[in-house]
């Protein structure tokens, strides 16, 4: 547990904030959506609907709050934002129609994008140099891991049960851990506002066509993170001889790697270049899992459990070099005055990218069959290998900017 901790200093408190805060994102994903259809009464179209609707409000957040993050400073805006997202979950224990659900969810929406925005602004305020960032994005998203797998077998147990009062319980579990989380985060050092440029545009972020390119490479890279929790449970149980346990066994490898493996990954990662050149491998290591997976609908159970498990293996390869160079071009490509701002853009970008994942997994693999894995798994080592000239182009924009 110790190589998953980050050195003393500020990104201690920051690493057990992540910790707390993501037990419980785990344990509300396994729950809530059963919440709302079984105990609230809403119907699956219903539920799908309104979340689809509050992730639109929710694109709209992270610029407009990162923004605000670089003129009051991040570490007080993040706790109050953590707070409210913690005390407002409570409305969800008294809600009892669709529109309440849907404004519930759309403010929490807000909240949530802002306060990812915020919380990258902080990340980038702490620390110094690119090194420093992609290694602290890194610690930390190994502490996600770990927590969004423990919270999810705490939300196991409330399923077991069933009742209506162990879902709510699970739902003040959420919010205590979200307050403590955010009262941790005071341990942080306050990082201070960035000052205003005397003059020029405010919206620094959206005039960068430079960055605005790699965010949208970023965005179409992204998708293959629902490949494992959105494709591979219905391709295991529709298409291969696998038995239906096989489904989860690509999530846990998944979960596993990335716990463990994530700080190391990251290590070789200390340029644009390096981290251009690290994407475009992950596309062709992408693209060699996506072959995997569709190939495990061919042969018994046993071959497609063993196919299964180490195409898993390639995809979460891929996945460590992508997030890692993803980490250091969302800093590095930033105007450092403008962090939050920027920051806001790149987290857009993921939040675009989760939005139509769903969707692209639904039309391909899942719609085409092996074909569909195969332009999926082209697609990504495309993506990939246009991110080395378009990231040369964007940090030659950035050095000509800066002079």
């Amino acid at each position: 547990m110790r190589k998953l901790l980050p050195p003393p200093g500020p990104l201690r408190p920051l690493a057990l904030a992540t910790l707390l805060s993501r037990v419980g994102n785990g344990l509300l994903m396994t729950i809530s959506v059963l919440y709302f259809n079984r105990i609230i009464g809403l119907s699956i179209a219903e539920v799908g609907l309104g979340l689809t609707i509050a992730g639109l409000f929710g694109l709209l957040a992270g610029i407009p709050f990162g923004h605000l993050a670089d003129r009051r400073g991040p570490r007080t805006l993040f706790v109050i934002l953590s707070l409210l997202l913690s005390v407002l979950a409570l409305l969800y224990l008294v809600i009892g129609t669709f529109w309440q659900f849907l404004v519930v969810a759309s403010v929490i929406a807000i909240l949530d994008r802002g306060s990812n925005a915020v919380r990258f602004a902080l990340i980038a305020g702490v620390t110094q140099g690119s090194a420093a960032r992609v290694s602290a994005r890194a610690y930390l998203r190994s502490m996600t891991n770990i927590g969004v797998t423990v919270g999810a077998g705490l939300g196991a147990v409330a399923l077991s049960f069933g009742t209506a009062t162990s879902y709510r319980l699970m739902f003040c579990v959420y919010v205590v851990l979200g307050v403590i989380s955010a009262f941790v985060v005071l341990a942080v050092p306050r990082v201070a506002p960035r000052p205003k440029p005397a003059d020029g545009p405010v919206w620094i972020a959206l005039r960068d066509r430079g960055y605005l390119a790699v965010s949208g490479l970023n965005a179409a890279i992204s998708i293959h993170y629902s490949v494992i929790d959105v494709a591979i449970p219905l391709w295991v149980v529709d298409h291969t001889d696998a038995p239906h346990w096989a489904a989860a066994l690509p999530l846990i490898v998944n979960a596993a790697g990335v716990a463990v493996l994530q700080v190391r990954a990251s290590r070789g990662i200390v340029d644009t270049v390096s981290a251009a050149r690290a994407t475009r491998t992950a596309g062709l290591l992408l693209l060699a899992s996506m072959v995997l997976f569709a190939t495990a609908s061919v042969g018994d159970a046993a071959i497609a459990i063993a196919v299964l498990a180490v195409a898993a293996l390639v995809q979460t390869a891929g996945e460590l070099l992508q997030s890692s160079g993803s980490f250091l071009l969302g800093f590095d490509l930033a105007t450092e005055q403008a962090q939050g701002q920027y920051q806001g853009v790149w987290n857009t970008s993921t939040s675009v990218s989760s939005m139509l994942a769903p969707a692209v997994m639904a039309l391909l693999p899942l719609g085409l069959g092996v074909p569909g894995w195969i332009v999926l798994g082209a697609w990504f080592a495309l993506t990939g290998a246009l991110f080395v000239p378009v990231v040369r182009w964007a940090a030659a924009r950035q050095l000509v900017g800066s002079r």
